[in-house]
């Protein structure tokens, strides 16, 4: 990254020296978070704005061409705006980026014909077509930076921690940062990582390595270094490097959408409950809700009268099964969904997961689930507002007393209304054992934290599309290999 000549104290008192660095003589080159945030502005913005801008300029005149492309610009913004990682939802990634020339466009033409100079349909449908193509354009370049301009990591801790990270990268498909090894205590090189030293020699690893970004492990012990003297040893020793340095929980939520539970801290809630701390507003997630409800329920009311025949003659029991959940701030309410189980399901009155190939589901009912066909009574339960199109899963109140005791912090999903749809239930399917509950714990988490209504949007297009190209995604077991090694200890097991 760049060429310097420095002196570190070796006394080896293990004391940060208060200068660890002598005057640098500095050879800079563009770092690979750099080139990719430029060519996104660039390839994914703003070229599809000005080629929109070009087309309206050649039919309707320099004037109209220029609002065009600060309407276009504004929109793509909204790419910007979305507090989820949108590698994890590719569809409603790319559904958001053709939906932007659209909306810059129609914004445009909206403020031109009130100024009394529309624009033709048949030009703005050009330029929209043409910011289409350009943004296939910036797309394709963008995934062929992500294999060469690949950003360079290392951990700050132990090696367990940095191959559950590096294990995670695999699992979600992230081609874009490249985690190279561990700094801390010594331990075999394996799994694709190696270990780069002790925190003493952070800057000989960061200029060897050539790390753009040092991710700050929870909890180990660092060469007799507290979590704090991590920050200040790092700042000693690089602050006049190009590196930049991010906690482990806050690494997690940025490229894979989720809060595992070993990296929780006090930080974490400090964030939620900060003044300038800004989650989605009640009017607005509610207009959202009665709009999103009214429409579903207007498309699927001829799968659902079917359905609910369908229950019907299988076996002449009952068609709506209601059951007890706990839902915001620990209410408790009546869920409603189309029978899927025996009647005699639960006779003993004990409550217990469902499993894959449950003796108690129908033939009926496995269609049902599969579909999610039998979720869409609860969009009456959204009209009365017990629940949201969108949030954690709601769970019976004797799952809750047990997960409560067995997992940390699983008391914070009950900070918002429970959902049909969520990040955690589209990540992660259906739970049906501790294992599952605790992944999804770690998406609920994530989302209370990051919630808005584009999200909401993101994820319940993105939840439609995965219904239809994979109807057993609900079925589907997390695998241990998401979890960090943290988790076990938290939970004491």
């Amino acid at each position: 990254m760049i060429s310097i000549e420095y002196q570190l104290d070796n006394s080896g008192d293990g004391s940060v020296p208060a200068t660890a660095y002598s005057a640098p003589t500095v050879r800079r080159r563009i770092r690979a978070l750099d080139a990719r945030r430029t060519i996104d502005l660039i390839a994914l913005r703003i070229a599809p704005a000005l080629s929109g801008a070009l087309i309206i300029l050649s039919h309707a005149g320099l004037g109209r061409s220029a609002v065009v492309f600060a309407a276009m610009l504004v929109a793509g913004q909204l790419l910007e705006r979305a507090r989820f990682p949108l590698a994890l939802v590719p569809t409603a990634r790319i559904a958001l980026a053709m939906l932007t020339p659209l909306i810059g466009v129609a914004g445009a033409s909206i403020l031109m014909t009130v100024l009394g100079a529309g624009i033709p349909l048949a030009d703005l449908s050009a330029a929209v077509m043409g910011s289409w193509l350009v943004l296939a354009l910036g797309a394709w370049i963008r995934y062929r930076v992500a294999e060469t301009a690949c950003a360079r990591i290392a951990v700050i801790g132990a090696r367990e921690f940095a191959v559950d990270l590096a294990r995670e990268f695999d699992a979600a498909g992230i081609r874009d940062h490249k985690l190279m090894g561990w700094i801390g205590q010594p331990g075999p090189d394996g799994n694709g990582l190696a270990w780069l030293g002790t925190l003493r020699n952070v800057r000989e690893a960061v200029l060897a390595g050539d790390i753009e970004l040092l991710v700050c492990a929870p909890g180990d012990d660092l060469n007799a270094f507290e979590d704090r003297a991590v920050v200040e040893a790092v700042a000693d020793f690089c602050l006049d490097l190009p590196v930049r340095m991010i906690g482990a929980n806050q690494l997690y939520e940025q490229l894979l959408g989720h809060v595992p539970i070993g990296t929780i801290d006090s930080a974490w809630y400090r964030y939620i409950m900060h003044p300038r701390f800004r989650s989605i507003s009640p009017t607005s997630k509610r207009a959202f809700d009665l709009a999103g409800s009214t429409l579903i329920a207007a498309l699927f009311a001829p799968f659902l009268l079917g359905a609910a025949l369908a229950v019907k003659l299988s076996d002449g029991g009952k068609v709506i099964y209601r059951q007890r959940r706990v839902g915001e701030h620990g209410r408790e309410f009546e869920i409603l969904k189309l029978r899927t189980m025996r009647e005699d399901a639960e006779a003993d009155g004990a409550a217990r997961w469902a499993t894959r190939g449950d003796a108690r589901v129908t033939r009926v009912g496995r269609v049902l689930r599969r579909t999610h066909l039998d979720e869409l009574p609860q969009l009456i339960n959204v009209i009365r507002g017990d629940m949201t199109l969108v949030g954690p899963r709601p769970e019976r109140p004797e799952m809750v007393a047990q997960i409560e005791g067995q997992f940390p912090h699983y008391a914070r999903r009950h900070l918002v209304k429970p959902g049909i749809a969520g990040w955690a239930q589209l990540r992660c399917g259906y739970a049906g054992s501790d294992l599952g509950t605790a992944w999804k714990l770690c998406h609920d988490l994530y989302y209370v934290k990051h919630r808005s209504v584009l999200g909401d949007a993101l994820i319940l297009f993105e939840t439609g599309v995965e219904a239809f190209r994979d109807a057993h995604r609900s079925l589907r077991s997390p695998s241990e290999r998401f979890l960090l090694s943290e988790l076990s200890r938290e939970s004491g097991g």
